[in-house]
């Protein structure tokens, strides 16, 4: 296939196909499942949705009404009822808006990666798949036919151009998107500086951010993010997404078996 119009009606499928498996914006279990077979498919040379996986269910602990954040705000303010759905209700929004961030990063992920596996080496690739992560891409699936692992700086690479790519493309847009429609100062405050803590960091090792909007700034958290995930080793990472109380054992050994089930509505409980 060296069609330009062809590759891109097959990247358009994969598309569709990801977004029907990502589910709804609150189907974060899915998406974790689809994340994680990316990493497993990979021979664990893709680490990038490894690690997704962990922002969004971090994300989820911290941005939701019921998270970190949300009891802190309900605590601020307690004194007043309407003083505090006002705020709740604005990081209900802004919780909405990383949700739909979180979710295309999945999906863009999903088409990335099997179309590299299906069509990378088709000349007009690299029209399709910037050419950079494509190269990356590649290496990883030729890894993977050879059933052999990469070297520890061809991973880091794999991760930087992945991770870099979505925060051009998808992440930075959809933040400052985000941040556009804030009116109140004080949650803009408190949204933009997270202090973030992935469960397989060490001990007292958080991440605080200045301004989460501020791309530069999230690209070095998130690489400081890979070194932390390459020491910790790939079994603890993967185990430790269990941490944060939003997915079940199952969907960590079989992935795929998960994801079908909630295709087909047969979920066989949480």
């Amino acid at each position: 296939m060296n069609d330009p119009e062809a590759l891109q009606a097959r990247y358009a499928e994969l598309k569709q196909e990801a977004a029907r498996k990502a589910g709804g914006l609150l189907e974060i279990p899915r998406r974790v499942a689809i994340l994680h077979e990316l990493f497993r498919d990979s021979g664990g040379n893709h680490v990038f949705p490894l690690i997704a996986a962990h922002g969004a269910l971090w994300a989820f602990s911290y941005f939701e009404m019921g998270g970190s954040l949300g009891r802190l705000i309900a605590l601020r303010y307690c004194y007043s009822q309407t003083e505090r759905i006002y705020r709740l209700d604005i990081l209900r929004e802004f919780a909405e808006k990383f949700r739909q961030v979180n979710r295309q990063v999945c999906i863009d992920s999903y088409a990335n990666y099997h179309f590299a596996r299906e069509l990378g080496d088709q000349p007009g690739a690299d029209q399709v798949v910037p050419p950079e992560l494509l190269e990356t891409l590649n290496r990883v699936h030729a890894a993977r036919r050879h059933q052999r692992e990469l070297p520890a700086e061809q991973k880091r690479e794999v991760f930087q151009q992945s991770f870099r790519c979505e925060q051009e493309l998808t992440v930075a847009p959809g933040v400052q998107a985000a941040i556009a429609e804030f009116e109140c100062k004080i949650m803009q405050f408190l949204c933009l500086r997270p202090v973030v803590r992935f469960t397989y960091f060490p001990a007292l090792r958080y991440f605080f951010f200045r301004n989460f909007g501020n791309k530069d700034e999230r690209i070095a958290k998130g690489l400081q993010a890979y070194e932390l995930a390459d020491r910790a080793g790939s079994s603890r990472v993967c185990d430790s997404l269990l941490l944060y109380g939003h997915i079940p054992r199952r969907l960590l050994d079989d992935p795929q078996g998960y994801l079908n089930d909630c295709l087909t509505g047969d979920w066989g409980g949480k």
